[in-house]
């Protein structure tokens, strides 16, 4: 089986520039087709409105109109798909910020690999002054808003549905897997990430 892989594309921040990839596929379990790569675009776009109020004004991201579509199991590049998503956003926080330190979101899927869960996460780094308390954590009206989107983004509604791809073992191997994401959690409190080329 072959997935289809969103980058959104992140830059104004220190050690940019930086993406992030999501892995799309379709409940129907059918091939890679134009109206599932239009519907991951559109819940990926839908799912980073949610986020702008949180991100710094310095900040810009947006979605790859090309979408990679890729065999699960080797990783190799079998086809490119073009899409038309949103505009590119600038977030909407105007305080101070750390350029390392933002929120991790975690995917859980039901799928298990050499005795251990399957899951995945994202981190949305940076994040702005209004997204934190001022105990450090991150402020509870916005972990309401975020979490929303994030259950909102593995809904199977409409074309194209997050999962998370288990890369294959080394190179050459014809081991990778993909399964849905069946629930999501986000903890309050700050994450730091390291590299943003993951």
């Amino acid at each position: 089986m072959t997935i289809a892989r969103v980058s959104v594309n992140w830059t104004g921040w220190p050690g940019a520039p930086g993406y992030t990839n999501l892995y799309f596929r379709d409940f129907t379990e059918g091939p890679i087709n134009q109206a599932i790569v239009d519907g991951a675009v559109l819940k990926t776009d839908t799912w980073l409105d949610a986020w702008v109020g949180s991100v710094p004004q310095t900040v810009s991201f947006t979605v790859n109109p090309t979408v990679e579509e890729i065999d699960e199991t080797t990783g190799t590049l079998v086809n490119f798909w073009t899409a038309t998503p949103d505009t590119v956003r600038v977030g909407g926080d105007v305080g101070v910020w750390s350029g390392t330190s933002g929120a991790c979101v975690n995917w859980y899927t039901n799928g298990i690999r050499n005795g251990r869960r399957i899951r995945g996460r994202t981190f949305m780094v940076p994040l702005g002054q209004t997204a934190y308390e001022n105990n450090g954590t991150l402020a509870a009206a916005r972990l309401t808003t975020l979490r929303a989107a994030n259950t909102t983004l593995i809904s199977s509604t409409g074309f194209g549905d997050l999962g998370v791809w288990s890369r294959p073992s080394a190179p050459g191997a014809t081991d990778g897997v993909w399964y849905f994401a069946e629930a999501t959690t986000m903890a309050d409190k700050a994450a730091v990430l390291r590299s943003r080329r993951d």
